[in-house]
């Protein structure tokens, strides 16, 4: 793959990137408690990052298009060193649903990551450099958590102090390492990278773009449904803890890096790209039926194997099939919307999974998120050309 150094940059920012997230995240129920927020507002705070990275995403994509990935990635880790340094000095909760506003916001560099890596990367290549992305993410989400929770010893305000310097770290790291790919000064007099609704409603249209963000939408609410639901069901069946629960997401987390770093090259040598998304739909469906179906704890390490094999071989194959099917000019913009419907999926999937899980009992939420893979399975295979 050309452009090596490139790619291990762009992959060490978004690590970085990420370890700062997961050192946040998992504390933000017991931050906000300590305001006195409800359930209800702790939910919705959750849900705030997701909601601003919906809006913010094809933004901050298509001015990545116009003015460079680099000026751009640089303004949104700053904007992430801010919400960090308000979430460590927020005294109250209007201020904590503020940091977590700033940083949904600059969460929209991840497409424009991905973006870089498409500029780097040849189309024989871009999904396995897609690749590098998701496994920045389970190396952050593995790492992350467990800095917070040591952090968090000593105080609440620890971890987010850390995160912001993490932040800084980041910025550093992109000003000096990562060299721009973008023709600035064409890029912002081309007509293909001026900014309107209607360059949106015209990417959205084309084939097959509209149909991959679908597929993505579908994917990442049916997973979010598992997500948001597992725990407690692991509680009801099995009557696990949380340090439990916590092993099974640190497995899956490593099982989603190898698949990333180690399965998807292997794979994309033998199968078209085409053929590998429906057969990690196919296994996202194993996974979610068998979830269920597991009698013993022992077996949910069964299920949850065929989960990250799916996520993680699905993700990058569907960034890779939209970025080879637009101009180089509209990478930042298709992501974008890509990332978006994501978020969208990630917002829906929770609410639907838990108004399921407590009106027609635990199990059938995961039965649910299965049939809404397999439909997708089924429909993508008679539409993909």
């Amino acid at each position: 793959m050309r452009n090596n150094k490139s790619l291990m940059t762009i992959f060490l920012i978004v690590f970085i990137d990420l370890l700062g997230f997961g050192i946040i995240l998992p504390l933000l129920p017991y931050i906000a408690e300590k305001y006195q927020a409800t359930p209800a507002q702790i939910g919705i705070l959750t849900a705030t990052y997701s909601f601003f990275q919906l809006i913010a995403s094809p933004i901050f994509g298509r001015l990545s298009d116009r003015y460079g990935r680099k000026k751009l990635l640089i303004i949104s880790q700053l904007g992430s060193a801010v919400g960090y340094l308000i979430l460590g000095l927020a005294g109250n909760l209007p201020l904590l649903f503020l940091s977590r506003i700033i940083d949904g916001i600059t969460g929209g560099n991840i497409s424009i990551a991905q973006a870089y890596i498409a500029d780097v990367t040849t189309k024989e290549n871009r999904a396995r450099g897609m690749g590098l992305i998701g496994a920045a993410f389970g190396l952050g989400f593995i790492f992350g958590p467990a800095i917070g929770g040591a952090l968090s010893k000593i105080s609440y305000s620890t971890p987010a102090y850390f995160a912001t310097a993490v932040s800084l770290i980041t910025v550093l790291t992109t000003i000096f390492f990562l060299k721009e790919t973008v023709n600035e000064d064409k890029a912002s007099h081309s007509p293909r990278t001026k900014f309107s609704l209607t360059e949106f409603k015209r990417v959205l249209s084309l084939y097959p773009i509209g149909l991959l963000i679908s597929v993505f939408f579908l994917l990442n609410t049916a997973f979010s449904i598992m997500q948001g639901n597992f725990a407690l069901w692991t509680q009801k069946t099995f009557n696990f803890e949380p340090s439990q629960n916590g092993w099974l997401f640190t497995y899956v987390g490593i099982l989603a890096v190898l698949i990333q770093m180690q399965v998807l090259p292997r794979v994309i040598k033998k199968f078209h790209e085409n053929n590998i998304l429906l057969i990690s739909l196919l296994s996202m469906f194993i996974g979610l039926t068998l979830i269920p179906l597991s009698k013993h704890p022992n077996f949910l390490y069964v299920a949850l194997f065929f989960i990250p094999l799916g996520n993680g071989l699905a993700n990058p194959t569907i960034q890779a099939l939209a970025s080879e099917n637009v101009p180089k000019e509209e990478y930042g913009e298709t992501l974008g919307i890509m990332q978006s419907a994501g978020s969208m999926g990630r917002i829906l999937g929770p609410i639907i999974g838990g108004e399921i899980f407590q009106a027609l009992g635990k199990d059938i939420a995961f039965y649910f998120a299965g049939l809404i893979i397999f439909f997708t399975f089924v429909y993508l295979k008679l539409k993909l050309k």
